[in-house]
């Protein structure tokens, strides 16, 4: 728990001050506790609006002393006691048979490093956040472009007036970043000169910012002039966690993100309070696919700052991925009274995760409200998320039309490029292959449409035209245009639908299999189920259908939100031909809950 004893909290009419190991009451008058009720509440204050399990307080108030569970709940007693709860006023909420929960809002009175923030204040966010757009390819996991504010972006909350022009600049950078407008915010930083104090930190945020554009390019320059020691601090003078910050970014930048993670976490280890190190190793974490790691990271962030809001999306985020969709909402509405509108991003994705369509609309289009103008990518996100919406209801011909006023709205030949590719993916699936390759020849000719070559190449694929499928892979393997594992994986697959085609459904079955197990993409699992299902291994057939609904949210952002009542209907007819009935109505109540009201057209999908 030392990552928490230099903080003050204040909840009700309680402070909570863990360096001087006390509680006081409204009249500043200490309250008793024992050292393990002491221990245990700060643990659960640390971690207000969270479950904490009885595991979790026994290793950390307890550590490896073993003792019966009846001293927990004792133990709990006489916090609850101390707090003088009643059923009316309650601090703690018993999770039955998994652990409690600190259920009132908690902030943070002061940092005693901080002498100037005074008692109550507000906790303030650490950082501006711009969410890149939900990427459908190529990632694991929503990523979020983070710059890290520190003691300029607090200034600027505060109203701090004694600004010289480059603060001024860094400060507005990070606005301006919140608010979506990454251009703009990009231009401050580049602005910030080499003989100014700042100049490492902006830079630093820069790099981060262009990486999470996709321009690695601008990004390694963004760095060379620290890197080479033109400013006025070089490398030698910083301080370890920057050093540390940097080398993750330079390994981020070649491609190298578990040698990343292993740098922005000893970022973190060398200095507790740095935030930006610890949604870096979020970030990147869910990148990969660690989601503990991710897990933790965000449990430190909020150690240091519960309310932060940055750390609440990111949580946000992982749980839904973890398929916790009910602890992924109870953080967004332990966090929703926040003036940061881009919460419902995630908290709609958790609501679409978990099937629940109108409410996950009522996210998205709150979003919308705000305008492009409130900020940007959150806008575009939320685009995104009624796409997604509109085909878990089967409404197809909603779901194109919101296609096309999102890809109407933005002027980024990226993010056309990007629009057109999941209309092309539509189509595809859909049999619809003569707008499927409109859609794919539109995106081609469209600035920035290289990043985009496998997922072109594996929708010609998908629409039978496997010979400018293997082209295009031929023309950019070895380019750097590929990444060498995504080549790898999208070979295989477009091979194993040329299989699919003649009919060959054991290659077929074996070629996706290989290409599944390069890349765990939810339409490679789809279509290696198809095979399956025609060899009558409903055994492997049920894996693969698994996989697309246990990874709902990997489906609704890189991929289509058709493949998961589509998969929910094969999958009732699999334990239909494995003669278990109850299982395979649950499925098929589960695909008419989605697609009852369908438009025709889809319902033409499952005859």
């Amino acid at each position: 728990m030392e990552r928490l004893h230099n903080t003050r909290y204040r909840f009700g009419p309680y402070t909570l001050d863990s360096a001087e190991r006390r509680i006081l009451d409204a009249s500043s008058s200490p309250i008793e506790l024992t050292t393990k009720a002491f221990d245990l509440l700060l643990l659960l204050v640390s971690r207000a609006g969270q479950l904490v399990t009885k595991d979790e307080i026994l290793d950390v108030v307890w550590q490896e002393v073993s003792i019966a569970e009846s001293n927990l709940t004792t133990t709990i007693s006489m916090v609850r006691k101390a707090l003088q709860e009643d059923p009316d006023h309650r601090f703690i909420e018993t999770v039955p048979k998994k652990g409690y929960r600190f259920v009132v809002p908690v902030s943070i009175v002061s940092d005693p490093e901080d002498h100037d923030e005074g008692p109550g204040s507000p906790i303030l966010p650490q950082h501006a956040a711009n969410k890149k757009r939900l990427r459908r390819i190529g990632v694991v996991a929503l990523i979020t472009v983070f710059l890290g504010a520190g003691i300029a972006f607090v200034l600027f909350y505060l109203g701090y007036s004694n600004k010289n022009s480059s603060e001024v600049l860094f400060q507005n950078a990070v606005r301006h970043d919140a608010e979506g407008k990454d251009d703009l915010a990009i231009k401050e930083l580049t602005e910030i000169q080499p003989s100014d104090p700042l100049f490492v930190k902006a830079r630093i945020h820069l790099a981060w910012l262009l990486y999470q554009a996709d321009k690695n390019d601008d990004a390694k320059r963004s760095l060379e002039p620290v890197l080479s020691g033109q400013s006025s601090a070089t490398l030698k003078l910083l301080d370890e966690s920057t050093r540390l910050k940097i080398d993750g970014i330079k390994q981020l930048l070649t491609d190298q993100p578990n040698s990343a993670l292993n740098d922005f976490r000893a970022a973190a280890d060398s200095d507790s309070k740095d935030i930006d190190a610890l949604i870096y190793i979020a970030d990147t974490a869910i990148s990969l696919g660690n989601f503990p790691e991710a897990d933790k990271a965000l449990g430190e962030c909020k150690a240091v700052a519960r309310l932060n809001p940055f750390c609440g999306y990111e949580r946000i985020d992982v749980l839904t991925h973890e398929g916790k969709y009910d602890e992924a909402i109870a953080e967004y509405t332990y966090l929703k009274d926040s003036q940061y509108l881009w919460l419902d991003q995630p908290a709609g994705y958790a609501e679409l995760a978990r099937g629940n369509a109108d409410e996950a609309l009522r996210h998205f289009k709150s979003l919308i409200a705000n305008g492009p103008t409130g900020s940007r990518v959150h806008f575009l996100a939320a685009q995104d998320g009624i796409v997604a919406a509109d085909l878990l209801k089967g409404e197809l011909t909603t779901a194109r039309q919101e296609l096309l006023t999102a890809k109407n709205l933005t002027d980024s030949g990226y993010e056309k490029a990007d629009y057109s590719i999941l209309m092309a993916k539509i189509e595809a699936l859909l049999g619809n292959s003569g707008q499927a390759r409109i859609d794919l020849e539109e995106a081609s000719n469209l600035s920035g449409s290289q990043a985009f070559e496998s997922e072109i190449a594996r929708i010609y694929a998908m629409i039978g035209d496997d010979a400018e499928a293997k082209n295009i892979l031929a023309r950019t393997q070895g380019t750097g245009a590929v990444p060498e594992l995504e080549y790898g994986a999208a070979e295989p697959f477009v091979n194993g639908l040329e299989s699919l085609k003649r009919k060959d459904f054991k290659k077929a079955s074996e070629q996706l299999d290989t290409s599944f197990s390069m890349n765990q993409s939810p339409e490679t699992a789809y279509f290696a189920a198809k095979a399956e299902m025609s060899l009558g291994d409903w055994n492997a057939a049920i894996s693969h259908f698994s996989f697309i609904l246990q990874n709902r949210e990997k489906v609704l952002v890189d991929s289509v939100a058709l493949l998961i009542p589509l998969s929910e209907y094969d999958l009732g007819v699999c334990y239909r031909s494995l003669g278990q009935e109850s299982e395979a109505n649950k499925h098929f109540a589960a695909f008419r809950g989605m697609w009852d009201h369908a438009d025709p057209e889809l319902k033409l999908m499952v005859r």
